[in-house]
């Protein structure tokens, strides 16, 4: 039987609701694998190195997106040469987005109950590959900045799970259409100029750029719908519509999925991409949010992981 290690985020969204179930995942591993709830970084660190030295082949992690993020970001520094382990996503977060787009479902423990069956029965593992992204010296698989940066410290500031969003955006639809100051001060244009490879030049004011593997968003907003049809590449798409005009252009932007230039947004597929914005920028890797006072940002294709899907 494959080795399974499970790290468990205990900050999660999740385990804080419910502290028992990092107790009844460690007891329905038992004697399987080996369950640790990682305190800080450097006990994350020091784990995935213990993982990494024993016959763990499935790490599983309970966490949200930037749980997901941040340890496999770690596990490709610590891996460095060695192949990685497959990823198994027991969910746990706020919005589960990587979840979402591996089709996982259900609570932690259901979903760990069925990774031990499927290796214990001795079924070969569902496995689906998929492209990280390397921005800085962070890895994830979703990446946005500018506006829609703005919008997510307006949900952080509550951070009340998929109706908190809902609510969210009804509150923003309606200052869109009064003009009251929360759509004003939230989204908001900036010049960027940007170079793509292998080809690729872009230079416009933007509302923000959208970069990604993955398809699925939060709301299952369709920004990045063919994220993950060039394999070792990414999707990046500048929102290039005036502010005012966003709302009634957001259906056209989200309905149209050709490279290149169209109404409202500019759409290209890359292995990089230099973005240089006129002022500093905040942006999002995965939910966890990040400062760049240059308003620079360099994005590359990372190792592809491969996922257990459950």
């Amino acid at each position: 039987m494959p080795g399974i290690g499970i790290i468990s985020n205990p900050h999660s969204k999740l385990n804080k609701r419910s502290p028992a179930e990092a107790s009844r995942l460690k007891a329905l591993i038992g004697q399987k694998g080996v369950f640790t709830s990682t305190q800080d970084l450097e006990h994350l660190d020091a784990t995935i190195s213990a993982y990494r030295d024993t016959a763990i082949s499935i790490l599983a992690i309970v966490g949200g997106d930037g749980t997901i993020s941040q340890t496999i970001g770690r596990i490709i520094r610590i891996y460095g040469s060695r192949p990685l382990p497959h990823i198994a996503v027991l969910r746990g977060g706020t919005m589960n987005v990587i979840a979402s787009h591996l089709g996982v479902k259900g609570q932690p423990a259901e979903i760990l109950l069925r990774l031990i069956q499927t290796v214990e029965q001795g079924y070969p593992l569902s496995l689906t590959t998929v492209t990280t992204m390397k921005i800085g010296e962070v890895y994830g698989f979703l990446y946005a900045d500018q506006s829609s940066t703005s919008i997510l410290k307006e949900f952080y500031r509550k951070k009340n799970g998929r109706i908190g969003a809902s609510l969210l955006t009804m509150r923003l639809i309606h200052s869109f259409l009064s003009g009251s100051p929360l759509i004003k001060k939230i989204i908001q244009s900036q010049k960027l100029k940007a170079h793509f490879r292998p080809e690729g030049h872009f230079e416009s004011s933007v509302l923000g750029c959208f970069a990604g593997t993955i398809s699925k968003m939060p709301l299952g907003l369709p920004m990045l719908a063919q994220a993950n049809s060039k394999p070792g590449h990414f999707q990046a798409t500048m929102i290039t519509c005036k502010a005012e005009k966003l709302l009634w252009y957001l259906p056209l932007i989200m309905l149209q999925q050709k490279e290149g230039p169209s109404i409202g947004k500019h759409s290209v597929y890359c292995q990089s991409a230099f973005l240089q914005y006129e002022g500093s920028v905040d942006y999002t890797v995965d939910g966890e949010i990040y400062h760049s006072p240059q308003g620079l940002i360099e994005i590359e294709a990372g190792p592809k992981i491969s996922f257990v899907r459950l």
